[in-house]
């Protein structure tokens, strides 16, 4: 179905939007099912699915009625004339309900295809182009002000290290790109976050090294060691141990030359996959 009215936003607080207008369902429990039919949207979710995830497993004996009483008052709120009009209904099929949108009126799933277009796309500002769009659509966790943290776990199994993926690979892609300076202090701030992720730890050090801060970039490779020894007993890969060395021999090779573009481009693809890490992956992990 186009999309001719509704977005809506899940990566955060749950928002409906059309146009300059935005609304705020009132009641958590509509918020979220609410997230729990578009992360299915346009397909049927079971009644008893639905139940399990609103009441964590323990749904009251009037749970049906209340669960009905829900989808009654979103169709109220989203699809008053129950056309489909504002590009959203929701539909009663067998013993489930299906929401029907177009997938790209919701975040997430505008999320995930861009990255997949990134993952498509050759050259690295067309790859730095998409995952900046895909990045912008987080404004904090999956279903904010609506979802437990147990809920939001058991939704969101890879999305939170597909969102990090991306990070990773945009930056890598901005170094393609020569933007090392304009990337160093956003990077500085990732490492400092996510010290164990030898992807923006590579990232940062090549920046680093390439505004000329050779010193800070070989020191950010002694405290990533350390970090790795203390919390997980084991060294950095032994791809991070060669960047290390070619930058203590001052490889000239690493520093940035559009003339060389096209090679680089050929020895980062393999990044762009996912560099071999010891950095523990949540499940369903998938490299940008």
């Amino acid at each position: 179905m186009p999309n001719r009215g509704w977005e809506f936003r899940l990566l955060g607080p749950v928002e409906v939007g059309q146009g300059d207008t935005t609304i705020t369902l009132a009641r958590r429990a509509q918020r979220c099912l609410l997230g729990l039919l578009l992360l299915d949207a346009g397909r049927v979710v079971p009644v008893g699915r639905l139940l399990e995830l609103l009441w964590d497993d323990d749904p009251p004996a009037n749970a049906r009625g209340i669960l009905h009483s829900h989808v009654a008052r979103l169709r109220g709120t989203l699809d008053p004339d129950r056309t489909g009009s504002r590009g959203f209904r929701l539909l009663r099929q067998g013993d489930g309900y299906l929401a029907e949108t177009d997938v790209g009126a919701v975040d997430v799933h505008r999320f995930r295809d861009l990255v997949g277009q990134a993952r498509r796309s050759a050259g690295p500002g067309g790859r730095s182009r998409l995952l900046t769009d895909a990045l912008a659509c987080w404004r904090g966790p999956l279903l904010a002000d609506a979802a437990t943290d147990r809920l939001r776990d058991r939704l969101g199994v890879g999305l939170e290290e597909l969102r990090l993926a991306a990070i990773e690979a945009r930056a890598e892609a901005e170094l393609e790109c020569g933007r090392h300076r304009e990337l160093l202090p956003e990077l500085a701030d990732l490492v400092r976050q996510h010290p164990l992720r030898e992807r923006l730890i590579r990232a940062h050090m090549i920046a680093l090294y390439r505004d000329g801060r050779r010193p800070d970039a070989l020191a950010g490779y002694r405290r990533a060691c350390g970090d790795f020894v203390r919390e997980l007993g084991l060294e950095p890969t032994r791809e991070l141990h060669e960047l290390h060395d070619r930058m203590a021999r001052a490889d000239p090779s690493l520093h940035f030359e559009p003339s060389r573009a096209s090679a680089r481009r050929r020895s980062w693809r393999w990044s762009w996959r996912g560099a071999p890490s010891w950095t523990p992956r949540a499940p369903g992990y998938q490299p940008v």
